[in-house]
C-alpha cells in the first residue's frame, strides 16, 4: 500500500508538472501573437486623423479582443472537452495569420488586420482554463498558466525589440515574426494539453464537478448570486484597465523614463513581479477549505491596491525610483489580477457548491474589463489628455487603488453575511 501511495504521489506530481509546462508554454505562443506588435511605435502609420497612431492599433485590437470575450461568455461555458484541441489550434492561427496580412497591407487596412487578429485570441484563455480548473492544485496550475500575464508579455516584446534592433526587421513584419518563432511551443503545449490527466473523484468531492453551463444554468447563477458577482466584476474591470494600460504602454514608459536603450528592462523588472505574485498565488493550494480561502484572495486584493497607492504617491513625489515603482505597481496589480484567475473565481465556485465551471464567471468579468479599458484609451483620446504616458498613469493607479479599496470590503461583506451564504454555509466548510 505504502508502494502504491508513493508511485500515485510522483505520478500526481509529473502530471501537475506537465500541465504547468503546457499551460505556460500555450499561453506563452498565444501571447506572441497577440502582444508582439506592442514592441513597435509605429509613428509612420500615417494615419489622416490626429491621434497617437499606437492607440489606434490598441484600440483596434482590444475591441477584437473584448468581442471575443463576450462571445466566450457562450462559448467557452457551453464548450466540451473533445472540441478543445481545434479550438485552440484555430484561434491562434488564425490570429498568427492576420498579423502577417499586418505587415503587407497599406495604413489603413493595418488598423483592420490588427482588429483581426484580437478577435479570436480573447477564447483562448478560457479553453486552457477547462484543463486545470476543479482540482485541488488548481491555484498551482493556474499560477503556472498566469505567469504568461508578466513574464511572457515581456518576453515576447523583448524578442520584438531585438528582432527590429538587432536584425534589423522591420515593426511592422516583426510581430508575425515574433509569432511564427514561437508557434511550434503553441503546438507541443495543445498536444499536452490533449494528453493531460482529468481531475480525479478526490477533486470534484473537493472542487465540485465542472460542467458546461447552457443558457439556463448561467441565468440561475445570477439569480441566486448575482448582487456579490456583480461587486467581483467592477473590481475585475478595474484591475484589467490598470494591468492593460501598463501592459500597452511599458515601451513608451520606459522611453519617458530614459531607458529606451535598454529593452531588456522590460523582461527583467518583471521577474521579481512574477516570483512573488505567483509564488504568494501557488500557496492557495495549501487553504483546504474554500470559503477561507476566498476570503485571504480578497484580503490580498486590498493588499495591492494599497501597494499600487503607496508606491505611487511615493514616486510622484520623487521617494521612489522609477525602477521600484514599476516593481512595486507590477505586484500591487498583477497581485490581485492573478488571484482572479487563480483563486476568487474557483474557490467562489467551491465555496457555493454550483455545479458549473468557472469560464462563465471569467468571460463576463473579462468581458467588461476589456470594455473598460477600450473606454479609457479612447476618452484619453477624445478628451487630448496631453501630458505624459506617465503622468497619465500615476493619476490611473491612485483613482484605481482608492476605487478597490472600497469594492472589495462591501464585496466580502455580501458574500460573507447574505442570506445566500447562510443557506450554503454548512455545506460549504
Amino acid at each position: 500500500m505504502m508502494n502504491l501511495k508513493n508511485k500515485m504521489t510522483a505520478s500526481a506530481w509529473f502530471s501537475s508538472g506537465w500541465i504547468m509546462i503546457a499551460a505556460f508554454l500555450c499561453y506563452t505562443g498565444m501571447y506572441a501573437v497577440r502582444k508582439s506588435f506592442l514592441a513597435g511605435q509605429y509613428l509612420d502609420l500615417g494615419l489622416s486623423f490626429e491621434v497617437d497612431a499606437k492607440t489606434v492599433l490598441v484600440i483596434s485590437q482590444v475591441l477584437g479582443y473584448m468581442l471575443s470575450k463576450f462571445a466566450g461568455i457562450k462559448i467557452i461555458s457551453e464548450m466540451s472537452p473533445e472540441k478543445r484541441v481545434k479550438w485552440l489550434v484555430g484561434l491562434v492561427a488564425f490570429g498568427l495569420a492576420m498579423l502577417g496580412l499586418f505587415a503587407i497591407v497599406p495604413p489603413p487596412l493595418k488598423v483592420l488586420a490588427i482588429f483581426l487578429n484580437g478577435l479570436p485570441l480573447g477564447m483562448v484563455f478560457g479553453v486552457v482554463l477547462s484543463y486545470i480548473e476543479g482540482r485541488r492544485n488548481t491555484e498551482l496550475l493556474a499560477a503556472a498558466l498566469s505567469a504568461t500575464f508578466i513574464f511572457s508579455t515581456g518576453l515576447v516584446k523583448t524578442v520584438g525589440v531585438v528582432l527590429m534592433q538587432d536584425f534589423g526587421l522591420g515593426e511592422y513584419i516583426m510581430p508575425f515574426v515574433t509569432g511564427l518563432l514561437f508557434f511550434p511551443f503553441f503546438l507541443l503545449a495543445v498536444w499536452m494539453l490533449k494528453h493531460s490527466k482529468s481531475p480525479d473523484a478526490l477533486d470534484v468531492q473537493e472542487r465540485t464537478e465542472r460542467v458546461p453551463m447552457d443558457r439556463a444554468k448561467r441565468k440561475e447563477f445570477i439569480r441566486k448570486h448575482g448582487l456579490g458577482f456583480a461587486g467581483l466584476v467592477i473590481i475585475y474591470v478595474l484591475l484589467t484597465i490598470v494591468r492593460d494600460f501598463r501592459d500597452n504602454f511599458v515601451v513608451e514608459f520606459w522611453a519617458e523614463l530614459g531607458y529606451s536603450q535598454k529593452p531588456e528592462l522590460i523582461t527583467l523588472t518583471e521577474i521579481p513581479v512574477a516570483v512573488i505574485v505567483l509564488v504568494l498565488t501557488a500557496m492557495g493550494i495549501m487553504i483546504r477549505k474554500n470559503k477561507l480561502a476566498f476570503n485571504m484572495g480578497m484580503w490580498l486584493t486590498i493588499l495591492g491596491s494599497v501597494l499600487v497607492l503607496l508606491a505611487t504617491v511615493m514616486f510622484e513625489k520623487k521617494l521612489m525610483s522609477p525602477v521600484a515603482w514599476m516593481i512595486s505597481t507590477g505586484i500591487g496589480i498583477y497581485l490581485p489580477y492573478i488571484l482572479f484567475h487563480c483563486l476568487v473565481f474557483e474557490r467562489l465556485m467551491a465555496f457555493l457548491r454550483y455545479k458549473g465551471n468557472i469560464g462563465f464567471m471569467f468571460y463576463t468579468a473579462d468581458a467588461f474589463g476589456y470594455m473598460g479599458s477600450v473606454s479609457v484609451l479612447l476618452l484619453k483620446e477624445v478628451f487630448k489628455y496631453d501630458n505624459t504616458w506617465v503622468e497619465f498613469f500615476i493619476g490611473l493607479n491612485i483613482k484605481t487603488a482608492i476605487g478597490m479599496l472600497i469594492l472589495v470590503s462591501v464585496t466580502m461583506l455580501y458574500f460573507n453575511f447574505s442570506k445566500s451564504e447562510k443557506k450554503i454555509i454548512s455545506e460549504a466548510l
